[in-house]
């Protein structure tokens, strides 16, 4: 009966794994076999070049700028919409008269499609007629009008803004779930032994909060490891690669130097980048301990 069992819950998955074998096994095979060739998209060449895309790769200055790039524009933009996110969430948990509107309204920047909200910063950071060049003039930061994607010390800071402001509103919404869920019972038993609004910050809703906090935080990370229609309107990489990630320069390699080989070496280096990643989010999923 139960061997029966079995065989009747494989037959009922199987069409679902073949679906997905067809959608992410295949094509990420094919990825790896293209990285040890030199597989050219317009010569229409592929040869087999063994280690040698690997070699080249990790002799390219450009990869260690990519990595870095990855590492910052991921980390960075996750920092500071955890911060606001939940400063946004701590807040909404207290009020109670117009919550629903309030929440509405800071779920704005998240439903929005990335590639308009890379547009609509595009156009702040307008040199010649940008809303943030004008308001910091206007307050005597600036003296003149500044091209902010243009210059090396300021476009990575433009473009972590961009992130921050469209991933805020999910830290808001997971981080105020959690809040909710605590009983009011522990809250309660705090106050009454005299701990401090911080005290109960600290060792009361973090500690409660900790499982969120780990799945929400790695969760945002790999998708800013991924994201491509951020950064590709605002900079494409620029200036002189100071924005260029692994997303940016697959495409570039792919799509504009045609060098499919290079590309899928990158390509794949940068999934076990995510690997890792992905083995803290299922670590913390799934940890020993259980949630307090």
């Amino acid at each position: 009966m139960a061997r029966r069992d079995r065989g009747f819950a494989l037959a009922t998955i199987l069409p679902a794994l073949l679906v997905l074998a067809a959608i992410y096994v295949y094509p990420l095979l094919r990825t790896i076999g293209y990285s040890f060739t030199d597989y050219d998209l317009i010569n229409r060449t592929n040869h087999f070049v063994g280690f040698a895309n690997y070699v080249s790769l990790f002799s390219d200055p450009t990869f260690y700028t990519a990595l870095i790039n990855t590492l910052a524009l991921g980390i960075a933009p996750m920092l500071g919409a955890f911060l606001l996110g939940f400063t946004e969430a701590l807040v909404l948990n207290e009020i109670t008269a117009g919550s629903g509107i309030l929440r509405g309204l800071v779920l704005l920047p998240w439903v929005v499609p990335q590639v308009v909200i890379a547009f609509l910063f595009q156009f702040m950071y307008n040199p010649t007629v940008g809303v943030f060049n004008v308001i910091l003039k206007d307050l005597g930061i600036i003296r003149t009008f500044q091209p902010w994607l243009a210059h090396p010390a300021t476009a990575p800071a433009a473009v972590v803004l961009a992130y921050v402001w469209n991933e805020t509103p999910f830290f808001m919404l997971m981080l105020l779930a959690g809040l909710q869920s605590i009983p009011n019972e522990i809250i309660e038993a705090a106050v009454v032994d005299g701990a401090g609004w911080w005290q109960r910050l600290w060792f009361v809703t973090l500690p409660q909060l900790r499982r969120i906090i780990a799945i929400t935080t790695i969760l945002t990370v790999i998708w800013n490891f991924n994201n491509f229609t951020i950064i590709w309107p605002m900079t494409e990489g620029g200036p002189a690669n100071w924005t260029l990630t692994f997303s940016v320069w697959v495409y570039r390699q792919a799509f504009q130097d045609f060098n499919l080989g290079y590309a899928a070496t990158i390509g794949v280096l940068w999934l076990g980048l995510l690997l890792v990643v992905t083995g803290f989010y299922l670590r913390a999923i799934g940890g020993r301990d259980e949630a307090p």
